[in-house]
């Protein structure tokens, strides 16, 4: 539990501190009306524009998946992931460049797909691994989660992404154990930390499409009698329905 906290402080601490400074830096004052010699049409369209990117909380849907496919970063057992979500973003500061979101998830259903590796014993002496593929279901929720998005005025808007949360599945994850091995298992709650980066694409209509990737990883945090943990090429797609 311990070195989850320690790894949670951290990728959250460095997170804040670098979109504080990044906002510190482009921050601007504004003041007095600029001169425009736009029609009124363009002028009223301009204005629904800057009206869509100033909306301050969002709904949207999304869902990722992860491959087993060679990892970046992570040494932990191999996995295929996947997990669709709901969520609640409200923008909490801008510069005239940057934006940074609270967002929360309500994740109705995530899975999981991942090698069983039980120790057993061969005759007459030696030990062998046996193993065997296992699917578990889960839901959860993330309820630290922070985006920020650059170039915040343009309908095309880069962004970095950190976050935390929690997940309940149906059955211990991993689950090893044998005869030889009985207390060989990990735990059903497990926590979860997320950091990557994507691309919003605004709409006309004040909606978006999102896509992404993470670096995922899901950890018992050492409650469980073993924590190999599962670490995730996540790449995800989103869509925000509701700006207001």
């Amino acid at each position: 539990m311990r070195k989850l906290s320690a790894d949670f402080r951290r990728v959250i601490s460095l997170f804040i501190v670098s979109a504080a400074l990044t906002l510190a830096a482009n921050a601007q004052i504004f003041s007095g009306e600029p001169k425009s010699d736009l029609t009124e049409e363009a002028i009223a369209g301009a204005a629904q524009t800057d009206d869509a990117f100033d909306r301050k909380n969002e709904f949207s849907v999304w869902g990722g998946f992860a491959p087993d496919i060679p990892r970046v970063f992570g040494g932990s057992r191999e996995s295929t992931f996947g997990k669709i979500g709901l969520r609640y973003s409200r923008r909490i500061a801008t510069t005239e460049n940057l934006a940074l979101k609270y967002q929360i998830d309500f994740i109705p259903l995530a899975i999981i797909n991942y090698e069983q590796e039980r120790i057993i014993r061969l005759t007459p002496t030696p030990l062998g691994v046996d193993r065997n593929s296992v699917t578990a279901y889960g839901a959860g929720l993330t309820p630290v989660n922070f985006q920020l998005n650059f170039r915040r005025r343009s309908k095309i808007q880069p962004f970095i992404t950190a976050e935390a949360g929690l997940l309940i599945f149906n059955k211990s994850i991993p689950d090893d154990r044998s005869a030889l091995r009985p207390n060989q298992v990990g735990r059903r709650f497990n926590f979860t930390l997320a950091g990557g980066g994507g691309v919003e694409f605004l709409t006309d209509d004040a909606r978006s499409y999102t896509v992404g990737f993470k670096f995922h990883h899901i950890s018992n945090a050492s409650t469980g009698n073993i924590n190999p943990g599962f670490d995730q090429n996540l790449f995800y797609f989103g869509y925000t329905f509701k700006k207001f």
